[in-house]
């Protein structure tokens, strides 16, 4: 078998996509077969056609396995064939936690589906019920890439390619992307976001805010610039996709889920079909349930069955089967992924709390503190993976020391009087333990900024920028306080951001260069020497191209910030 290089298989994908979510041979907006005609005798029954509502995507990569899970209106088993492997029929299960609420039926077929998602609906139905398939592949070699397509009946066939992992530990060269916050919605398109510039231009600091641009928005929509952004990371061939939380808008919201597919395995993007993703919780993946909005236990509990549907990660044997996929470890070659989940602390106290809605005993959601399961889980798998030689990252949601609204202080007080409910210097807890363990770089979002400090040999990334808000620190006019000063010495020392180190450069109403856009952070792992290691990060980014009016043309270039770190890790 020659293997297929990424970029083609990126192509080939996208050319399957012709069709595949309405069944060839038909032109049928409706999920019903057609009555039969009784006039034509002994004629058979047009078949309805078959949609996807997930294309295939890749999960839980190993050196001699690949799970492959696909969605479907069908209950009919689908093939899945892998080139010089063989032929593996799925075995169809009702996706009974992907239901529709009625504000969401009414949504879809309500004037303000900009996006016309699920427009084939029957007037005033949900959508066919969901299906899911999942094959898990065995006895592979390691590090090799394989062809594969899947045949669902009913719709057209669709053939990507995948590429098993490295053996634990063994020298070999690992590229990754992480990101977060894209947080997907179908009201995303046609609505863009706040975006601010700081104040060196008015003589003020260059954390501080461009009082003019308080009410600015972004030249593109969220929908274009995330598919922008994902178009940008498949053109970087990535081993794996991080996504530290905040995946879609609202976790118990389907149509929020089925948003974040039509970009990562749908009609907008297969970055998802070659590229595994390893995701993290973050707050807005425990949230709103069609009956209790908010957060509350039926929320929670709604928003972790869905979450548990779509992913197949690593199990970390939790006393708690509701804990599961929530904290994983992941090895990749040389490298050791760690996923906490920093949803909910302490409810008794404020100052280890990252979410005061969540009550973690209720809504059966983990602590992350000192003497708890996943803590405990935590030093075990970092003692590990330190041991073992590994690269170790950590991601988690709530970023730990950032400027950001959620930067400031844990507590009720309101962002006004200097407090944030969902704060997340909670979690500077972990800071000693991924010191004494040798973590490389930790990998959060929630402040939806592009952040970056270094603190004792740690690297720690905000990449909050993939295609929700593009905040900058503080959060004016509510408040103009940025909490930089309560940040210890030598964070303070390293800190760089986007919104106060890449200044904005006009001609005119074009801009030209600069200022805060959507994008990725590139993580490149390469032996060096005899044992060690170079990690780079380079956070890349969307710019889009505007005229001299000022107004978007629809094309972006692919840039990358003035920030590039280097670090080199002895073993």
């Amino acid at each position: 078998m020659s293997p297929l290089c990424p970029k083609l298989a990126l192509a080939l994908a996208i050319t399957s996509l012709t069709g595949c979510f309405n069944g060839s041979g038909s032109s049928s907006d409706s999920n019903e077969s057609p009555t039969p005609d009784s006039s034509e005798n002994d004629e058979p029954s047009v078949v309805a056609e078959s949609r996807y509502y997930a294309l295939p995507y890749l999960q839980n990569p190993a050196p001699t396995e690949m799970t492959v899970t696909w969605f479907s209106d069908s209950d009919k088993p689908g093939t899945l064939a892998v080139n010089g492997i063989g032929e593996f029929a799925s075995n169809p299960e009702l996706a009974d936690s992907l239901t529709y609420g009625a504000s969401e039926i009414e949504y879809i077929h309500g004037d303000q589906n900009f996006s016309s998602i699920h427009s084939y609906a029957t007037e005033g139905a949900a959508p066919a019920p969901n299906y899911k398939h999942s094959v898990r592949v065995t006895q592979l070699t390691p590090e090799t890439s394989y062809q594969y397509s899947v045949d669902q009946p009913g719709a057209d066939t669709f053939a990507s390619e995948f590429k098993t992992a490295p053996m634990t530990g063994s020298r070999e060269a690992v590229r990754f992307i992480a990101m977060s916050d894209m947080e997907t919605e179908p009201e995303s398109t046609q609505k863009t976001v706040r975006w601010t510039a700081n104040a060196l231009a008015v003589g003020g600091e260059k954390l501080g805010t461009d009082p003019d641009t308080y009410t600015r928005q972004y030249p593109v929509d969220q929908t274009e610039g995330y598919k922008a952004n994902l178009g940008y990371a498949a053109t970087r061939s990535p081993d794996f996709w991080v996504i530290a939380g905040d995946l879609v808008e609202k976790g118990g919201r389907q149509l929020d889920w089925d948003e974040f597919w039509r970009h990562s395995a749908g009609e907008w993007g297969t970055l998802a079909s070659t590229t595994p993703i390893f995701p993290t919780l973050g707050n807005h993946e425990n949230y709103w349930h069609p009956e209790a909005p908010g957060y509350n236990a039926q929320a929670s509990m709604l928003s972790y069955d869905k979450w548990n549907t779509y992913w197949d990660l690593p199990t970390n044997y939790a006393t708690d089967e509701r804990y599961e996929k929530r904290y994983y470890r992941a090895d990749y070659g040389p490298v050791t992924l760690i996923s906490l989940d920093s949803s909910n602390g302490n409810d008794d106290d404020p100052s280890q709390d990252t979410n005061l809605m969540i009550n973690g005993v209720e809504s059966r959601v983990p602590d992350f503190n000192p003497g708890s399961e996943q803590w405990n889980w935590a030093i075990r798998e970092l003692a590990d993976a330190q041991a073992q030689g590994q690269i170790i990252f950590v991601q988690f949601h709530h970023t730990a020391f950032g400027t950001g609204v959620h930067s400031l202080p844990s507590g009720s007080a309101g962002i006004a009087n200097g407090e944030d409910s969902q704060s997340g210097v909670p979690m500077r807890a972990y800071k000693e333990l991924f010191e004494r363990y040798g973590v490389t770089a930790v990998l959060s979002g929630h402040d939806e900024l592009l952040e970056y400090v270094r603190i004792n040999g740690v690297h720690y990334w905000d990449v909050g920028f993939a295609g929700d808000g593009l905040r900058g620190p503080g959060y004016p006019p509510t408040t103009t306080y940025v909490p930089f000063d309560q940040l210890p010495a030598e964070a303070q020392e390293t800190h760089w951001s986007v919104h106060g180190d890449v200044p904005e450069m006009w001609n005119g109403n074009q801009l030209i260069d600069g200022g805060k856009h959507y994008g990725f952070l590139e993580v490149d792992v390469r032996p060096s020497g005899d044992y060690g290691y170079e990690v780079v990060m380079t956070p890349r980014y969307v710019f889009p191209i505007t005229d001299g009016n000022g107004e978007p043309t629809g094309e972006f270039d692919h840039r990358q910030y003035n920030k590039v770190v280097r670090v080199l890790v002895e073993r």
